[in-house]
C-alpha cells in the first residue's frame, strides 16, 4: 500500500519525491537547480529592461549626432567671411535653437527616469543654461551571479567628460604684425607703402618689437617674460633675453626649452600660426595642466646688444623705467589689480611727440576711468598724494582731469595737451622731451601700489569675474598626476606647482558691505595664519579638530572659509581660540558661500545681495617676480585654450554661438570678447565634441549588445538547467504507470488472498 501510494503521488505530481526526507540527494539537487533557474529568470528580466534603457539612450544619442551634424553645417556656413551682420545673426539664432534642442534631448526621461542624470533618476540633469545637476553614477544590471553590466551614459560623462586621446593646445590672442612692413618709413627709411602682414617664424625679433629708426645695428636686446605651468604640473617664471637679429623661431625654441624640451626629447610643440599668434601644444595625450603667459619688454634707450632697463627682477619696475615698451601677446577683459607704485611716460616710437603715461587705468569694478573719475575711485584708500615730478597732488576730492592738468603744469605742456582715451592718459609734446614720473604715496610719503599695469604683463593679479551675486575665477584647480578637478576636500598641495611652505597669498577687494580689505594668508609649518591690513594681527587657521593647519595640509574648504570670513566681514573675535574661529565660519557661511565648482574653479556667492558689492582678487605674492614661480593661480590672463582633453559641452557651444553672433572669425585680443576662440578654432572644437559623443554612443551600443547576449545566454542556460532539473526530479510517467499497475495487481491479489484466508472456518478442514 505504501509503494502504491508513493507511485500514485508521483503520477499525480509528476515528481519523484514529495518531501525532503524521501530522498535527500534528489531534494538538495533540485533546490540548487531551482535557485539557478530563478537567478537566470531574474537575469533575463533584468537584462531585457536594461537593454530597453540602453536602446532608448542609443536613440537619443542618434538625435544628438544629427543635431551636431546640423550645428557643424551652420558653423561652416557662418565661417564664410562673405556673410553680412544680418545673416550671421540669423545663423546664430539657428545655432541657438539647435543648442536648446540638445538641452531638451539631455533632459529626456522614460517612465519617470531621466536618461542622463546618472543614478539621480528624479533630478533634471540640465537647466536652461546647460549646467549639469546629475551625478556620474553608473546604473548596473545583474547578468550573472555577482556579475553586473552598466547600461547608462551619465550626463557627467557625456557633457563634462575627458578624452585621453586629445591634447591641450594654448594660444596667445594678439595678432602680431610684421612691424617692418607696417612702418617701412621708420624702420626701413624708404617710401614703401604700409601693409598689414602677419608675423611668421622666419621674421626677426626686430620685426616683432619694432624700432624707432632704420639702423638695425643699434638695436637693444629684447626681454621676454614667460610664466605658467609645465606639463608635469610644476609652475615657473623665467626671463628670455634675445637679440633683435634673432628669428622668431629662436624665441619659440627658447619657450619650448623652458617647458622641458631638449635636443633629444620634446614635451611641447611651440609654433606661430598664420595670424602671428603663439601656440603651444602639450604632446602628452590627455594632460590638462599646461598654462602660459608671455609678454615682451624693450628698452629703446639701452645700449645695442643689451637689455638695459627691460631686465627687471620685479616686473612692476618695468613701468618705472623710462623708454621701456611692453610687447603684448595676450589680452583680456578681466579686472586688473593696481600693483604699480610708479609709472612713467613713454613715447610712441611710431608717433613722434605722442606720449602714454603708464597704462590704462581701471576702477575697482574693471571699467576704464574717465576724466571725471575721482582718484579715490580707483586708488587705494591709503593714498594721500601723487607725486607728479617734484610736485605732490593731494588726491582727496581730485579727479583724473586734475591729475592731467597737474602733468601739463609740471612739465610745461600747453593746456589740453593731456587727454584720456579708454583709461589711458595720453600727452602730446611737440618737443619730444616729456619725461613724466608719477608716484603714489601715503600720508607718510611712502610709495603705495596704486596704478594698474599693462594687461599682458599682468598674469594672475586679477579680479574675479562677477555676474550678479556670483564671483568666479577662470583657472581650474587640477590635481597633478591624475588630471582630475579639485574638490573642496582636496589639499592645495596636491595642486600647487611649487612647495607651499613660506608662500603668501594676497587677498584684496571690497567685502559684502562695500568696505575695502587687504588680507594675506601665510603658509607655514606647523601652523598657517591669515591677517588683515598689514599683518598686525595673525589669525590661526584651524583644522576640523581644532589643531593648527600646516602648509601642505590646508584644503580648498579651509581656503574657502577664509575667503568667506574676509568677504563677509566676519573675522574671529580672537586670534587663536577654536570656538571663535568656528563661530566666525558659521556666521560668514550664512552670508557668503565659497567653494569650488564642477570644473574646480573658485566661486563666491553673496547670499544677501542680488547685485553683490563684493570685489575680489587672490594671488601669490610672488606674482610680480620674473624668476620666482607662483604656487597657484586662480584668476589669470593666461593663453587661451583652443583645444583641451576636458569637455564642457554646452559652454563650448555657447562660445561658438557667440562667435557667430559677433562675427568673430578668429581669436582677436582687440575684440569685445578677446578670449573667444572664434569660428575657425570652433570648427576643430566641434569636431572634438562630435567625436566625444560618438565614443559615448559606441559605449552605449556595446552595453546594449552585451545585454542582448546576456539575455540570450540566460534563456539558453535556463532551458539547459530546467532539462537537468527535470532529469533529477521529474518522474518517468510511463514507467510509473507500469509500476503502478504491477503494484495494483499485486495489491489486488494480496487482498483476494487475504479475503479467502479470512473466510475459512474449521469446517473447511473437517
Amino acid at each position: 500500500m505504501q509503494e502504491l501510494y508513493k507511485t500514485n503521488a508521483q503520477i499525480a505530481s509528476g515528481l519523484k519525491i514529495q518531501n525532503s526526507f524521501e530522498d535527500s540527494g534528489v531534494y538538495v539537487d533540485t533546490m540548487r537547480l531551482n535557485y539557478e533557474i530563478a537567478t537566470l529568470e531574474q537575469v533575463k528580466e533584468s537584462s531585457a529592461k536594461a537593454q530597453t534603457y540602453a536602446n532608448n539612450t542609443d536613440k537619443v544619442l542618434n538625435q544628438f549626432s544629427d543635431a551636431l551634424d546640423k550645428f557643424k553645417t551652420k558653423l561652416i556656413q557662418a565661417s564664410s567671411e562673405s556673410n553680412t551682420e544680418t545673416s550671421l545673426e540669423a545663423l546664430a539664432n539657428e545655432l541657438s535653437s539647435l543648442r536648446d534642442h540638445m538641452v531638451s534631448l539631455g533632459n529626456t526621461s522614460i517612465n519617470g527616469q531621466y536618461l542622463f542624470s546618472g543614478t539621480s533618476f528624479a533630478t533634471k540633469p540640465l537647466d536652461a543654461y546647460g549646467n549639469y545637476s546629475g551625478n556620474d553614477g553608473s546604473i548596473e544590471a545583474i547578468i550573472g551571479s555577482g556579475v553586473k553590466l552598466p547600461h547608462n551614459i551619465s550626463g557627467e560623462d557625456l557633457f563634462l567628460g575627458k578624452d585621453s586621446d586629445y591634447n591641450r593646445v594654448l594660444s596667445t590672442n594678439v595678432k602680431m604684425l610684421d612691424q617692418t612692413k607696417l612702418h617701412p618709413d621708420i624702420m626701413n627709411g624708404t617710401g614703401e607703402l604700409s601693409e598689414e602682414v602677419y608675423l611668421n617664424e622666419q621674421n626677426s625679433i626686430r620685426d616683432l618689437v619694432g624700432d624707432s629708426d632704420s639702423d638695425a645695428s643699434n638695436d637693444p636686446n629684447s626681454m621676454f617674460y614667460l610664466s605658467g605651468r609645465k606639463a608635469d604640473g610644476t609652475t615657473f617664471s623665467s626671463q628670455l633675453e634675445i637679440s633683435s637679429s634673432s628669428k622668431v623661431s629662436d624665441l619659440l625654441e627658447k619657450i619650448g626649452q623652458e617647458y622641458g624640451n631638449t635636443s633629444t626629447s620634446r614635451v611641447v610643440d611651440v609654433t606661430m600660426n598664420t595670424h602671428g599668434q603663439i601656440e603651444i601644444k602639450d604632446l602628452k595625450n590627455g594632460n590638462a595642466l599646461l598654462e602660459m603667459n608671455i609678454f615682451g619688454a624693450v628698452d629703446r634707450d639701452a645700449v645695442a646688444g643689451t637689455a638695459g632697463n627691460a631686465n627687471q627682477a620685479d616686473i612692476d619696475l618695468l613701468l618705472a623705467s623710462p623708454n621701456v615698451d611692453i610687447i603684448e601677446f595676450s589680452k583680456s577683459n578681466f579686472k586688473t589689480a593696481n600693483t604699480a607704485t610708479t609709472i612713467r611716460s613713454r613715447e610712441d616710437i611710431f608717433n613722434q611727440g605722442l606720449f602714454r603715461v603708464g597704462s590704462p587705468l581701471q576702477k575697482v569694478n574693471g571699467s576704464d576711468v574717465e576724466a571725471t573719475t575721482l582718484l579715490s575711485d580707483f586708488m587705494p584708500s591709503n593714498v594721500n598724494n601723487i607725486l607728479v615730478g617734484a610736485t605732490p597732488l593731494v588726491t582727496a576730492g581730485q579727479t583724473v582731469q586734475d591729475l592731467m592738468s597737474a602733468i601739463e603744469t609740471e612739465y610745461g605742456l600747453s593746456a589740453g595737451s593731456a587727454r584720456i582715451e579708454n583709461g589711458q592718459i595720453i600727452a602730446g609734446d611737440p618737443t619730444r622731451n616729456l619725461n613724466a614720473t608719477l608716484v603714489a604715496r601715503d600720508v607718510a610719503n611712502v610709495s603705495v601700489e596704486s596704478f594698474s599695469i599693462p594687461d599682458s604683463m599682468n598674469y594672475n593679479r586679477r579680479g574675479f569675474e562677477k555676474d550678479g551675486n556670483t564671483l568666479s575665477s577662470n583657472i581650474s584647480q587640477i590635481l597633478i598626476g591624475t588630471n582630475d578637478y579639485a574638490t573642496n576636500k582636496t589639499k592645495l598641495s596636491e595642486v600647487a606647482g611649487v612647495a607651499l611652505n613660506t608662500k603668501q597669498f594676497a587677498l584684496n577687494g571690497l567685502d559684502s558691505s562695500g568696505n575695502a580689505f587687504n588680507a594675506q594668508i601665510d603658509f607655514a609649518n606647523p601652523t598657517s595664519t591669515f591677517s588683515l591690513d598689514g599683518g598686525v594681527t595673525n589669525y590661526t587657521i584651524f583644522d576640523a579638530t581644532g589643531g593648527g593647519t600646516a602648509a601642505n595640509d590646508m584644503t580648498y574648504r579651509q581656503l574657502g572659509d577664509i575667503v568667506a570670513m574676509i568677504t563677509s566681514g566676519n573675522i574671529p573675535a580672537t586670534t587663536n581660540i577654536f570656538s571663535d574661529y568656528e563661530n566666525s565660519i558659521s556666521s560668514s557661511n550664512g552670508a557668503v558661500e565659497v567653494g569650488l565648482d564642477y570644473k574646480g574653479k573658485l566661486e563666491i556667492h553673496d547670499k544677501f545681495n542680488s547685485q553683490s558689492p563684493i570685489e575680489f582678487s587672490m594671488y601669490d605674492t610672488n606674482a610680480d617676480s620674473s624668476t620666482t614661480a607662483s604656487a597657484l593661480a586662480f584668476m589669470a590672463n593666461d593663453a587661451v585654450k583652443i583645444e583641451d582633453p576636458n569637455m564642457d559641452f554646452f559652454k563650448d557651444l555657447d562660445s561658438m554661438i557667440e562667435a557667430v553672433r559677433t562675427g568673430q572669425f578668429r581669436m582677436d585680443g582687440d575684440s569685445d570678447d578677446p578670449r573667444n576662440i572664434g569660428m575657425q578654432n570652433s570648427l576643430s572644437r566641434i569636431d572634438h565634441i562630435m567625436d566625444h559623443v560618438t565614443k559615448e554612443h559606441t559605449k552605449i551600443g556595446s552595453y546594449s549588445n552585451a545585454l542582448a547576449q546576456a539575455n540570450e545566454r540566460s534563456q539558453l542556460l535556463s532551458i539547459n538547467v530546467q532539462t537537468v532539473r527535470s532529469s533529477v526530479i521529474d518522474v518517468d510517467i510511463g514507467e510509473a504507470y507500469m509500476k503502478f499497475n504491477q503494484l495494483s495487481n499485486s495489491y489486488q491479489a494480496m487482498l483476494s488472498t487475504a479475503a479467502k484466508i479470512n473466510s475459512m472456518s474449521l469446517l473447511n478442514y473437517m
